[in-house]
């Protein structure tokens, strides 16, 4: 064995350790604590510990110990283990929640639930600066949580939103990740995702002039890398033509605000140069307008809901929502928005009739399927809508194993989330991806199918909850869990270093 110098050794160990401490954002202890943690992590990493007084190479070899990885970072980084820590957490037996959503539907809906859980403490009242009341689940608007509070950062409360999302409910960072990842598996996997452009302009500011805006305009379009539109098409024309429509989108919107059906440069700018300052003040999303399965004569797509959990397990709700537009499909020109956007915020519901045709189950839809002569009877329908949600499943779960990997999203073992996920049909029975949606509408469901919501929100607290080992003695009386009816379809597996 050659002569090493114990000193440089160790001084390597340590500067090794330091830089891992600053990447992960852990803070080392103080003193000869420090060093002592320092000194069996170094000696981890290279492989063999110092022997005082060793008498030759050979004794000292004889003195090296096997060591154990894991178990080192384990003991030094277990933040990075969280879900088996987790498991090891002090049972809590009188558990107080905190529910402050703003949504009447929804805040009513979760009091219920928790209702059936009487060995918890419910509060409604959001915290003001300073309160000290302890806490150990929140369900709240975003804005309501406390980031930045001891016990969130110590991981003991429960929180229903994820920090960083944007990953996932941006429109334009959405389209760009799957765009990567679409091009990373082109050939090996199926595409889902509509082609998409990002489209970013400067803030809008006061006195912009026209030849500014132009400026800025071509610049923005000629950096996304859109290839244009057919030539053959005319600039000024409204009429909807089949494969020359694109459908441009707000990245910071939601509720279709913003959206509008174009199919010519001169359209694109006019639909951008219209846009107001909060839209401006985030890109846009030129994508591929998808050709629609019609029912009945009209468009619709998918609402389906995710539960995002822990860090990370994606599960999916089997009862999937069709959407329909309440304006016939064909012959619409791009004009006629409430032809071509499905969205419930975007249609004149008057009528509990109008509610019924707006929004079912996919399952409902079987009937119309044989009315609109795309199967021969309801047993093909029922097959159609299987092949259907099975395909969904697999789509979501390709669209998390895009998105966990990346900067824009982190996960967390205490955090917890409900996504709306809108997808499209197509003619030929194929499932397209068209956006994530972060605090979902669910009051737009409406009384007929509030059992619907009802039941997703008992399947989350019975997942996030009533199966968290903290909570274990605190579960909804008479349940244990087979009633939840979540599908999962994704999970990260925890791996060290």
């Amino acid at each position: 064995m050659a002569d090493t110098n114990p000193d440089e050794d160790l001084s390597l160990s340590v500067d090794t350790l330091a830089a891992l401490r600053a990447v992960l954002g852990q803070n080392g202890a103080a003193g000869d604590d420090a060093n002592g943690e320092m000194d069996a992590l170094s000696a981890a990493i290279f492989g063999r510990r110092h022997v005082e007084d060793s008498s030759s190479d050979e004794e000292e070899e004889e003195q090296v110990e096997a060591v154990n990885h894991a178990e080192y970072y384990r003991k030094l980084f277990p933040e990075r283990y969280a879900a088996e820590d987790n498991q090891g957490k002090k049972v809590i037996e009188n558990p107080r929640a905190l529910l402050t959503m703003e949504d009447e539907y929804v805040q009513e809906l979760l009091l219920r639930t928790f209702d059936r859980r009487p060995n918890w403490t419910v509060s409604t009242k959001v915290p003001e600066e300073g309160d000290t009341e302890e806490y150990h689940f929140h369900w709240g608007e975003y804005e309501h949580i406390e980031w930045y509070s001891p016990k969130f950062e110590a991981e003991d409360i429960l929180v229903s939103c994820y920090y960083n999302r944007k990953g996932l409910i941006r429109k334009g960072n959405l389209a760009h990740i799957l765009e990567k990842w679409q091009t990373k598996h082109k050939g090996t996997r199926d595409t889902f995702a509509p082609k998409s452009y990002i489209i970013t302009l400067p803030p809008l500011e006061s006195g912009e002039t026209e030849d500014e805006f132009q400026k800025h305009f071509n610049q923005a379009v000629e950096k996304s890398q859109f290839p244009g539109f057919n030539r053959e098409c005319n600039p000024d024309s409204r009429d909807h033509k089949e494969g020359n429509s694109w459908i441009l989108k707000p990245s910071v919107t939601n509720q279709a605000k913003g959206i509008c059906l174009v199919q010519s440069a001169r359209q694109l700018g006019d639909a951008i140069r219209d846009a107001d300052e909060m839209q401006r003040a985030g890109d846009f999303v030129l994508q591929q307008y998808i050709e629609p399965l019609l029912l009945n004569g009209t468009k619709f797509h998918l609402r389906v809901f995710m539960l995002l959990h822990g860090n990370l397990t994606a599960y999916v709700a089997p009862d999937f929502l069709a959407l329909f537009s309440l304006e016939p499909y064909k012959g619409a020109s791009l004009d006629n928005t409430q032809a071509h956007l499905t969205n419930i915020a975007h249609q004149r519901v008057l009528t509990k009739e109008d509610e019924y045709k707006c929004m079912r189950k996919l399952s409902e839809t079987n009937h119309d399927m044989v009315n609109s002569g795309l199967v021969k009877d309801l047993t093909e329908a029922d097959e159609r809508i299987a092949q259907i949600q099975d395909r969904v499943y697999k789509v979501i779960a390709e669209m998390m194993e895009a998105v966990s990997s990346e900067l824009t999203f982190q996960s967390r073992n205490n955090c917890f989330e409900l996504f709306g996920i809108d997808l499209m049909i197509d003619p030929d029975w194929k499932v397209w991806l068209l956006e994530a949606n972060a605090e979902p509408d669910l009051s737009k469901a409406g009384d007929r199918l509030q059992c619907v919501i009802d039941k997703i929100l008992e399947d989350t607290l019975t997942t996030v909850v009533d199966q968290n080992p903290q909570f274990a003695g605190c579960a909804r009386e008479g349940e244990d869990g087979a009633g939840n009816q979540f599908v999962k379809v994704f999970q990260v597996s925890n791996r060290g270093f």
